[in-house]
């Protein structure tokens, strides 16, 4: 899989609307990334297109199945993508539920300057026109949201009706770990520097996982000075208020080095009022691609949590 190959795929890709299924390359795309799931699931219906979002056309999936008994929204984090998400969306499948997950701006197949926006509030109206273009069975929603993800989710809460009956933040973003250094770095350097080196942190204990990443050739080898700014904005401005979307299941690792979550749990809690918090030890940030033990332990209180929500998971063995 070459960036040559993925940037034709990011050109060719048709709008969703047009309801299209995967062609020749990107069944090679699904392959490469583990996201070919209809060979899993023979009865599941996989589309995938652009949906315009402001000056971005944003590359969304979907995967639909008979019997299903709700909407899953997935949200990845920042340097992510839906490639990386495969074992999440393969558990919901084998849960019976739908999924629609899309590349952030700047992400994957989305367009947009690699890992740069302009300000947050990009993220959480891509969020509000993905679920207004894509038609989706008339079923209950639940997200899913991972680091920036999770930020988006909650710029989205603040400015947009919210469809959703739970909510699962997993190690979500509001300040980053070291964000002092950071910001007093940015504020002196920001002007003169377009992007610093990205360091590849042994942020989860799947070393398979992290030495794919390496290869990932969507990976961004350098972080956005206007993304630290949109991050520095969307901080000043996010006021530590109950967003009146009801709470949230959290899911923390311990040993999460990539966000300040000592400083955020207590934000998100202000936020989500009666949020529950589990916290994982020794789990990494990367909670999308932790060991399998760690997984499926957060993945059964989901299912707890979503119980109590009202969603009850199935097991789509018929699928």
């Amino acid at each position: 899989m070459t960036p040559e190959l993925l940037e034709q795929l990011r050109e060719q890709l048709p709008p969703f609307s047009a309801g299209v299924t995967p062609s020749p390359a990107l069944h090679a795309f699904c392959r490469y990334y583990g996201i070919d799931f209809t060979t899993q699931f023979p009865a599941v219906e996989h589309r995938v297109g652009t949906v315009r979002s402001g000056l971005y056309a944003l590359a969304v999936h979907t995967w639909c199945q008979p019997g299903a008994q709700s909407n899953l929204l997935l949200l990845h984090g920042y340097f992510d993508h839906t490639g990386l998400f495969n074992k999440l969306i393969a558990w919901a499948l084998a849960h019976n539920c739908n999924v629609l997950i899309f590349d952030l701006p700047g992400h994957g197949l989305s367009s947009g300057e690699p890992a740069a926006v302009n300000a947050f509030g990009e993220y959480s109206a891509a969020i509000a026109d993905v679920l207004a273009a894509v038609e989706m069975p008339s079923l209950r929603w639940w997200v899913m949201a991972q680091s920036t993800g999770g930020a988006a989710l909650i710029d989205f809460a603040r400015h947009a009706s919210w469809p959703f009956v739970a909510a699962v933040l997993l190690a979500p973003l509001v300040r980053p770990m070291g964000w002092l250094r950071v910001s007093v770095g940015h504020r002196l350097l920001g002007s003169r520097l377009h992007s610093v080196p990205r360091k590849f942190a042994a942020n989860s204990s799947d070393k398979a996982f992290l030495a794919f990443l390496l290869r990932d050739p969507l990976q961004s080898k350098r972080i956005s000075m206007r993304w630290v700014a949109a991050l520095r904005n969307w901080l000043r401005d996010l006021p530590h208020d109950d967003l009146g979307v009801g709470p949230a299941l959290v899911i923390q690792g311990d040993a999460d080095a990539t966000v300040d979550w000592r400083y955020n749990l207590p934000v998100i809690q202000t936020l989500f009022p009666g949020s529950e918090t589990v916290m994982l030890p020794g789990a990494g940030h990367q909670l999308a691609n932790e060991s399998v033990a760690i997984r499926n332990d957060y993945l059964r209180r989901v299912a707890s949590w979503l119980a109590r929500c009202g969603i009850t998971l199935s097991d789509a063995t018929q699928v």
